[in-house]
């Protein structure tokens, strides 16, 4: 969330302060999150200041599709990018900009050149992970450097979930040093309640502004990471219905949904809530 401690700021000294806030990494129950569409969207609209998203579902655009469209029909205070986080053979890649969904399993350099060939960007996720298995090592990233004609447009240098604590200040020192590619931050939110926590920041607002300043290697990270809760409440999901997605209306039973709900916004408003949530289904059935 926005309003929590800063533990990581990559803001560099003199640089042009952002005003843009972009959450470029997160996930619904399209693939293996807590929150459904419509929650996510309640979420950020309600409980955070962002005026960027991007629905980064593993392996699938579905759910960025439809919440890109629920977004315009509400007319929504914030723009949705339609992305993917592409499981390649080599680690994560989060792909932006998305007209049709990449597959699974290529190389990190196919991967890229499949983003670009649609008009999207490419950003490297959760970098130098020692022990998490998706994520990209250096050799594959310096492999990357050595192709200018087809190298990644970002790195992620703040990741707000466990796959970036360490290894986000060992990706920023190394994008400063060694990349110079475009610093991005995304939450990696599983959960609602932990979208916003790390995030982007870049001059101006909107879509086109951070498309351009991500162009410009103008943006940079700042935020934290989850906090207990998130964990608490993406384990129990996963204990109770694994990584699988879980969208369909019948694979989740409305006592989940309502416990989901309850751990996403607490006492919050919940009328307003459970308003925009119900507006927001009954758009998204009519629709179907």
């Amino acid at each position: 969330m926005l309003h929590r401690t800063t533990a990581h700021s990559a803001e560099q000294p003199g640089r042009q302060r952002a005003t843009g806030l972009a959450d470029l990494h997160m996930h619904t129950t399209y693939s293996d999150g807590v929150g459904s569409v419509e929650e996510t969207l309640a979420y950020i609209q309600w409980r955070t200041a962002l005026d960027v998203i991007a629905i980064t579902d593993h392996d699938t655009i579905e759910g960025a599709l439809r919440a890109r469209d629920l977004a315009a029909h509400q007319r929504l205070p914030f723009e949705v990018i339609v992305g993917e986080e592409v499981s390649t053979r080599e680690g994560h890649v989060l792909a932006l900009f998305l007209h049709k969904r990449i597959p699974a399993g290529l190389s990190v350099e196919r991967t890229i050149e499949l983003a670009h060939a649609q008009g999207g960007i490419a950003i490297i996720a959760h970098p130098f992970n020692p022990v998490f298995r998706h994520s990209v090592q250096r050799p594959v990233v310096d492999r990357l450097l050595r192709q200018p004609d087809l190298h990644p447009d970002g790195i992620e240098t703040l990741n707000g979930s466990f796959a970036g604590i360490g290894s986000s200040r060992v990706a920023l020192e190394l994008t400063r040093s060694v990349y110079h590619w475009a610093e991005t931050g995304g939450s990696d939110a599983h959960t609602p309640s932990a979208i916003g926590c790390a995030l982007t920041r870049y001059p101006g607002a909107g879509v086109a502004a951070l498309r351009a300043a991500i162009a410009q290697r103008a943006t940079y990270a700042a935020g934290s990471y989850w906090h207990a809760r998130d964990y608490i409440t993406y384990v129990s999901h996963t204990l109770a219905y694994g990584i699988h997605a879980t969208y369909e209306p019948t694979s989740l039973p409305h006592t989940a949904f309502s416990r989901a709900r309850r751990a996403t916004f607490g006492r919050f408003s919940q009328r307003r809530v459970a308003h925009l949530i119900d507006s927001l289904e009954v758009a998204s059935a009519g629709g179907r």
